[in-house]
């Protein structure tokens, strides 16, 4: 636990597209969707996890280390089939600023913000059932904020004839 990890507000949204520009604006398309299908090759169809992390002024600089997770219903870390599983868990160091050409008490009423997307542009191959995708802040379980979806059952094919 950290004085970062404590104070920090996360924002996390599920969208059918997130990416952050050079200008470290957010673009996000699709936002609000909870159900992710499937499609006939047995990937999910695109979507893309996103963070926005506000730090209170006072604390920045500042450097954390913000890990994203995608959990199970019994709140175990997915593991991706293959000859080695992988566990589908993402860690970065990131240093947070406070906005630049602002008076000091700009910058502690403004904060720090880090903007952070996880796209995965060609599905994941997910069984049907309940997830969520958890994201920490310097490994602080008690402040994780998390994101509950979906993946539905494949309908049927409908019967001709």
């Amino acid at each position: 636990m950290s004085n970062v990890s404590e104070q920090a507000v996360i924002n996390l949204t599920i969208a059918d597209y997130a990416n952050v520009d050079n200008g470290g604006k957010a673009n996000l398309v699709g936002v609000g969707g909870g159900i992710i299908p499937l499609t006939p090759t047995g990937l999910t169809t695109r979507f893309s996890v996103f963070a926005e992390i506000r730090i209170p002024g006072s604390l920045c600089p500042c450097e954390m280390t913000v890990e994203y997770s995608l959990r199970n219903a019994s709140g175990s870390v997915v593991e991706l089939a293959g000859p080695v599983p992988q566990p589908v868990r993402v860690a970065n160091i990131v240093t947070v600023e406070s906005v630049a050409g602002l008076n000091l008490e700009q910058k502690n009423h403004i904060g720090g913000r880090s903007m952070n997307a996880l796209d995965f542009a060609n599905g994941m191959p997910l069984s049907p059932g309940d997830y969520q995708f958890r994201v920490t802040i310097d490994g602080d379980d008690a402040h994780a904020v998390y994101v509950n979806f979906c993946v539905p059952e494949q309908a049927p094919n409908p019967v001709l004839g």
